[in-house]
């Protein structure tokens, strides 16, 4: 295979709720994945909120982020970025300080950041987000393990590994205690993991996670899903790298 395959996860925007007949419009384009007519009539409700509500409304809030989600869908990052901007300052207006709604729109920048490969911005924005779930939900809830996960993505594109593997590590312990060893998101945990040690070419550690992302793939998914396929390939690939160096 060309390219081993990481799991990544990111924490997505706050719980949205239909508020208008062009929001409804736009979850039905959303669930026919169509993106592109999503955001045109995101914007057209927008544009419905501010005459209606004003720029600090809750609903505002709604139709910026969600704006933001079909714009980056769509590949609009700059537009995507400048949506979740606007809904980050209505919310610092209207809604208490370290809000889950905030810490929601900070992971989504960050996301955005990674993928103009603005990694230092993206890890700004993910430390931001963080920072107020550890305040909002406690140091160990299953929402810092989906931003540490994102983390750790941004150092793996920086190549550095190091700083990944601590991340990763950290989103797998939060899972361990949380979901339990047997949840297929800590098995995505240990596949990442594994597949940073094959970045350092430490192809029996990386064998090992992966050996425990497949057993849990195969109790909760079957031999046949994609996922265990995708981990058996993987562990295929790294045994015969690993035969090549002769270790």
């Amino acid at each position: 295979m060309n390219k081993l395959l990481f799991c990544v996860i990111f924490l997505g925007i706050t719980v949205l709720y239909s508020h208008g007949p062009n929001d409804n419009l736009a979850e039905e384009a959303k669930k026919r994945g169509d993106y592109k007519s999503a955001l045109k009539y995101t914007l057209r409700q927008l544009s419905d909120d501010l005459d209606t509500y004003g720029e600090n409304a809750k609903e505002s809030i709604i139709s910026y982020s969600k704006a933001g989600y079909y714009s980056e869908k769509i590949g609009q990052y700059n537009e995507a970025l400048a949506y979740n901007f606007q809904a980050l300052k209505v919310q610092k207006k209207l809604l208490k300080d370290n809000d889950s709604t905030e810490a929601s729109t900070y992971n989504n920048i960050g996301g955005i950041y990674s993928k103009l490969k603005k990694y230092k911005d993206a890890l700004k924005y993910y430390f931001k987000s963080l920072k107020v779930q550890k305040v909002v939900f406690g140091e160990n809830h299953r929402m810092a393990s989906i931003t540490y996960n994102n983390i750790a993505g941004v150092y793996r594109k920086q190549k550095k590994y190091k700083e990944a593997l601590e991340y990763y590590s950290k989103a797998l312990k939060i899972r361990e205690e949380t979901l339990g060893k047997n949840h297929y998101t800590t098995a995505l945990s240990h596949s990442n993991i594994g597949l940073i040690y094959f970045k350092q070419e430490k192809y029996q550690e990386a064998l090992d996670e992966l050996g425990k992302t497949l057993k849990t793939q195969e109790k909760v998914f079957g031999k046949e899903h994609s996922f265990t396929k995708k981990t058996q390939s993987n562990i295929v690939y790294i045994s015969k790298e690993m035969l090549k160096t002769g270790l």
